[in-house]
């Protein structure tokens, strides 16, 4: 992980994915990213918004920079860290700094025309009612649940880190390597889990995250709301955050990763929760004529199939009437 905490002004500028966020500010991902953590980092915010000014400073046309938008960057950066760091320092190590910037000038250059053009990541996505095996450039593997999104920086396997974002549920088989790189994955609440080599089972849907380790060790970073919480999980843990709480609990990881099976697991499942799935996975909007229906819960097993096959099987497990009208379901006694 590139460690943002300890960044200066000039490593905003250069660094690929905030440079992505600042060229790309309405695209949602890198917007939450950031936002959840100057959330967490409210000391670097003057920072992150002197390189952001930066960035935004250059005018592009045909992605030519004339003499006096060169100038300008030039003199932006120069001033702004003489301010901060060069006014404590002997000339000589100024001069030092220059030849430094000047170098970072034409790398932070290149990298934004690029950015320009092309996003810097690879996108992985599944439909609704779909599921998909990953394989990433490591051998790690995915297996991504339906209507959910993996996102990697290109040039993935050859970072210090090995980052991943993901939307929806995805199974991780994590593959170690020889130098130890770390694996993150992360979500646009703020949640990260850090792993070197292990099975792990990811949930992030509307406000909540799921986290289930089925072997070896994870460990969990959280943005609780003063300070940032890690936990150390064992096999058969899961934690749920949500609203910067969490509470962690043993549990069958089999019950929760038995989709990748292409199955359901139920033990003492309740409507609501199938009535969620249904949302999430399948794209349906589901109205439930009595609320008190989804209190009931079952037990056993479903295949997981098409949502219409599904819907039967709900209807046998539940004893209820249950109707489809294209993408909207009526459940009913």
């Amino acid at each position: 992980m590139k460690k943002y905490v300890n960044f200066s002004v000039n490593d905003f500028v250069t660094d690929d994915y905030f440079q992505y966020w600042v060229s790309h500010p309405a695209e949602e991902n890198p917007r939450i990213f950031w936002e959840a953590w100057l959330e967490q980092h409210p000391e670097k915010r003057e920072d992150v918004e002197e390189a952001r000014a930066i960035l935004e400073s250059i005018r592009f046309s045909n992605h030519t920079l004339s003499h006096e938008d060169l100038t300008q960057l030039w003199d932006r950066i120069r001033d702004i860290d003489n301010s901060r760091e060069l006014k404590r320092h002997q000339p000589g190590i100024a001069r030092g700094w220059y030849a430094a910037a000047a170098v970072t000038l034409i790398l932070m250059l290149s990298a934004f025309f690029l950015f320009q053009q092309q996003k810097p990541w690879r996108e992985y996505h599944t439909a609704y009612g779909e599921t998909k095996t990953v394989v990433l450039p490591d051998n790690s593997q995915v297996i991504l649940n339906a209507n959910s999104t993996l996102r990697i920086l290109k040039g993935w396997d050859e970072k210090a880190d090995r980052e991943i974002w993901l939307e929806g549920e995805g199974l991780f088989s994590v593959v170690h390597t020889k130098n130890n790189q770390p694996f993150r994955v992360r979500t646009d609440d703020g949640v990260s889990v850090d792993v070197l080599g292990t099975v792990f089972n990811v949930y992030k849907r509307t406000l909540k995250t799921t986290v289930i380790l089925k072997s070896g060790q994870i460990r969990l970073n959280l943005p609780m709301a003063k300070s940032q919480e890690k936990i150390l999980m064992k096999p058969g843990e899961m934690v749920e955050f949500k609203g910067k709480k969490y509470k962690k609990e043993e549990v069958d990881p089999q019950l929760y990763t038995a989709w990748t099976q292409n199955k359901i697991i139920l033990n003492h499942t309740s409507l609501g929760e199938m009535v969620r799935m249904l949302r999430d996975n399948y794209g349906l909007e589901v109205k439930v004529t009595d609320a008190t229906l989804l209190e009931q819960t079952v037990s056993g097993s479903m295949p997981l199939a098409n949502a219409e096959e599904l819907l039967q099987q709900m209807a046998k497990a539940f004893q209820l009437k249950i109707t489809r009208d294209g993408s909207t379901i009526t459940i009913e006694e």
